[in-house]
């Protein structure tokens, strides 16, 4: 077995006794492990793929990317490992982790993104828009992209998280 999949088990056993202040507290501890250098970023892997909280698996794949890639210099093979996070359904909070590599703002990572946003569900859709917080620049362009995709046979629910992602009114479709 993997030391990743040993982690990931390790984590999932915790996660029904742990509440998420607990869980936050234990991120917030690794990533000053990190930071001293007692730890590599990899041990925030089973924080962004095996919890399901929000805020816990939107902070630990952002600080996991920061830590482990410079996006300027990252490897294609480094960028299609996050980005399979989402692709393989790897993380049990996929709409959190989608949003966000989304504000990321990094061209790699978009391309690669912009073929799975018609694979994410309604809901995960609304939590990847609420990872993503606004949308501006270059994030701002994809969905405006995503929202022309769906403009015809979407779920309503769908185009309006996108159209408040941008602060803008969804256009009602005709019933």
């Amino acid at each position: 077995m993997s030391p990743l999949t040993t982690a990931l088990i390790s984590y999932w056993h915790r996660l029904p006794s742990e509440t998420p202040a607990v869980r936050r507290k234990a991120l917030d501890t690794t990533r000053e492990r990190i930071r001293a250098g007692l730890e590599s970023p990899a041990a925030l892997v089973p924080f962004a793929l095996g919890d399901v909280d929000d805020a816990i698996v939107i902070a630990a794949t952002r600080d996991y990317v920061a830590a482990a890639l410079d996006l300027r210099t990252a490897t294609d093979e480094a960028i299609a490992e996050i980005t399979d996070w989402v692709r393989r359904g790897l993380a049990l909070n996929r709409g959190a982790v989608f949003g966000a590599l989304l504000v990321l703002g990094e061209e790699r990572i978009e391309q690669r993104l912009a073929g799975l946003r018609l694979t994410l569900s309604t809901s995960e859709v609304e939590t990847a828009c609420r990872a993503a917080g606004s949308a501006t620049g270059r994030v701002a362009t994809f969905v405006r992209e995503w929202l022309q995709l769906l403009a015809e046979g979407a779920p309503q629910r769908e185009c309006r998280a996108l159209a408040a992602l941008l602060d803008t009114r969804p256009s009602v479709r005709a019933a």
